[in-house]
């Protein structure tokens, strides 16, 4: 078995898309500390040699779209959308206007686009030096799984966590793909 997912992930300005991006692709460039932010969006393609979908092990083949947090982008939005199989949403525990913004974008990344919750995830970003107490999301993501993500202190963990989101997702796709063809069956 081996799988292809679209992934975007969507956060507010400066909540770390990009450094947790850069982490998970394991690309070269983790970042200097110094902010820049990403204008529109950003592709990452990267594998993940063992992900567990349905109880087997697969290969899957991520494209990770980092996808700016700048408004002045949303235009760009409806070719991002296109074809997405999961979204991760990022922000910055410590900052209530964090979590304001995730629910709009929880509105247009998931509502509209009629992702479910198991292809969804909620990344509480801790950058390098600060803690935050947890601002309060909106109740859509009551059924969205939420990880504390503390790269320094426990980037395995964050990299397990993110293998299991997309082992989340391709069970999802696997699962869609079924119901079609039975139906196609029938």
């Amino acid at each position: 078995m081996h799988s292809k997912v679209k992934i975007v992930i969507v956060g507010p300005p400066e909540c770390g898309k990009t450094m947790l991006a850069n982490f998970l692709s394991e690309a070269a460039e983790i970042g200097s500390g110094e902010y820049r932010p990403t204008k529109g969006c950003r592709i990452i393609e990267f594998e993940i040699p063992n992900v567990s979908v349905k109880g087997m092990t697969t290969k899957a083949e991520v494209e990770l779209w980092d996808v700016s947090g700048d408004r002045s982008y949303e235009n760009c939005w409806p070719a991002i959308q296109k074809g997405l199989n999961g979204v991760i949403f990022v922000y910055n525990p410590g900052r209530d206007e964090h979590a304001q913004a995730l629910d709009s974008l929880h509105s247009h990344f998931a509502e509209q686009q009629g992702v479910r919750e198991t292809q969804c995830i909620v990344f509480c970003h801790h950058k390098p030096g600060t803690r935050g107490k947890g601002a309060k999301l909106g109740s859509a993501f009551n059924p969205i799984p939420k990880i504390d993500t503390h790269i320094e202190e426990d980037g395995g963990g964050v990299r397990r966590d993110f293998s299991n989101f997309i082992g989340s997702v391709l069970s999802h796709m696997s699962a869609v793909a079924e119901r079609q063809e039975n139906f196609i069956l029938q």
